[in-house]
């Protein structure tokens, strides 16, 4: 789908502007308003890989998105519409589908449909115990004997860490990941069940009562975020054709989970004492004289960041720098890795950079290359002199290709510890968690701090061991 007409495109200010001048000459004219989109019932087709959706209102020209993903029309008249999705390649599961013709409140409506379900039904889903005798995992435990030596598991995973440090961290966070969200659900499950128990109702009971009144809409700051982090999945569509599907994701996902975690936490205070004492997988990052400094060295936190210039993902969220740093001041370090990923525009944007660091000025030079536009060998050398960088020197780097062999060392280096794509951040050795689609960059960061400096502060008030 190439266009999407909505009532507050040309077509629509033409109207308007009609309608003041007849109504500025005394001309009682009104526009009809547009009946209110509705959609009654949604098909899923895998032998043809169509979705065929029924209902009323929907205009011809309306968009259509699953999962937040711009669907093709195929066929759109006042009842029905066509669109085209890979049905057989889908996993089974239910989706979110949603029909739009523009902002107003009755101009779209969303409805869950469920793909694939009935093939996955015949599929055996009975719990199987899979492993017998789990090994231990304990650092004690013995892994090997050598005449009368036992070789230990800690003996096992110093090897490990130092033949394959990256391997060895990305395993280890992997199971912490997998470790948190098995103790986050027994532990949520645990404490609702002593909260139903004492209210005589079932857990299912209990969160249709309470979640409700906890449930908010999210700001406009939330449906940005939600947008922005879909990139290239977004076809070309513009945030205000997006907006009616990312609101209503919002409401339908996003918004009752955090008004269920925030009932949880309430439980916490209130009710029962609850907290995961899960450690999560650290590891120490070594600083070289190419890495650009943000902060003083005192810093309690240091946000390690491996990014490319070229990634939008990476440059919506280093915009953010500045920010935290007003925010938390000398409590935050930020120390920035370059890692071009994307080939040899990368790995130009990459020497630049390192160019303009010989120079003490990476970080202007990184607030101005976080902005729209193609980054290319002119705007670079354009960008070198709007920061005031000494431009015979700056041209001189470039064309001595000191840097042309940093696209693999920096890959290297990232791969010693498990960081395989940018952006990645470290917060004091251990890997941030990605970053939830619907929150804003710098909330993520506040978050991340705010959560490791209470982790410093519960740790100082231990007793020693």
């Amino acid at each position: 789908m190439t266009a999407v007409c909505f009532t507050t495109g040309r077509g629509r200010f033409v109207a308007l502007l009609l309608l003041s001048v007849m109504v500025a000459h005394g001309t009682q004219a009104q526009e009809p308003p547009l009946q209110t989109l509705a959609v009654n019932s949604a098909t899923a087709d895998a032998t043809t890989d169509t979705i065929t959706i029924a209902g009323a209102n929907f205009g011809p020209r309306s968009l259509v998105t699953l999962d937040l993903i711009p669907l093709d029309v195929r066929l759109a008249i006042d009842t029905r519409i066509v669109v085209s999705a890979p049905i057989a390649a889908m996993p089974p599961g239910e989706y979110l589908l949603t029909v739009s013709r523009g902002p107003a409140p009755g101009d779209s409506a969303s409805r869950a449909i469920t793909i694939g379900v009935e093939a996955a039904a015949t599929v055996k889903t009975a719990p199987t115990r899979l492993v017998e005798d789990a090994p231990s995992l304990a650092g004690t435990a013995i892994a090997a004997t050598v005449g009368d030596r036992a070789i230990t598991v800690s003996e096992v995973d110093r090897e490990w860490q130092r033949i394959d440090p990256g391997g060895y961290f990305s395993l280890m966070r992997a199971l912490y990941d997998n470790r948190r969200r098995a103790a986050d659900t027994l532990v949520t499950d645990a404490l609702l069940a002593r909260e139903s128990a004492v209210r005589d109702m079932t857990a299912g009971a209990l969160l249709s009562d309470e979640v409700p009144k906890r449930q908010i809409s999210m700001p406009d700051s939330a449906v940005t975020s939600l947008y922005l982090s879909l990139g290239d999945r977004l076809r070309g569509m513009p945030l205000e054709q997006m907006r009616p599907a990312l609101r209503a994701w919002l409401a339908r996902h996003t918004e009752p989970e955090l008004a269920k975690m925030n009932y949880i936490e309430e439980l916490v205070k209130t009710s029962t004492r609850a907290e995961v004492i899960l450690a999560a997988p650290r590891v120490r990052v070594e600083r070289t004289p190419r890495d650009p400094l943000l902060g003083p060295e005192t810093a309690a936190i240091e946000i390690v960041a491996f990014g490319d210039l070229q990634s939008t993902d990476y440059v919506r969220m280093g915009q953010t720098f500045g920010r935290v740093r007003d925010t938390f001041g000398d409590r935050v370090r930020v120390v920035f890795k370059l890692l071009p990923m994307f080939g040899a525009e990368s790995a130009r944007v990459a020497a630049a950079a390192a160019c303009a660091h010989g120079q003490g000025r990476f970080w202007a030079f990184h607030d101005a290359a976080s902005t729209p536009g193609l980054l290319d060998a002119v705007r670079l050398k354009t960008l070198a002199g709007d920061i005031g960088l000494d431009r015979g020197t700056f041209d001189a780097c470039i064309e001595r290709g000191e840097f042309n062999d940093l696209p693999r060392q920096a890959i290297s280096e990232a791969g010693r510890y498990g960081v395989t794509r940018s952006p990645t951040f470290l917060i004091n050795g251990r890997m941030a968690p990605d970053i939830p689609p619907f929150l804003p960059p710098f909330e993520y960061f506040k978050r991340l701090i705010e959560e490791e400096l209470q982790h410093q502060a519960k740790e100082a008030v231990k007793p020693p061991r």
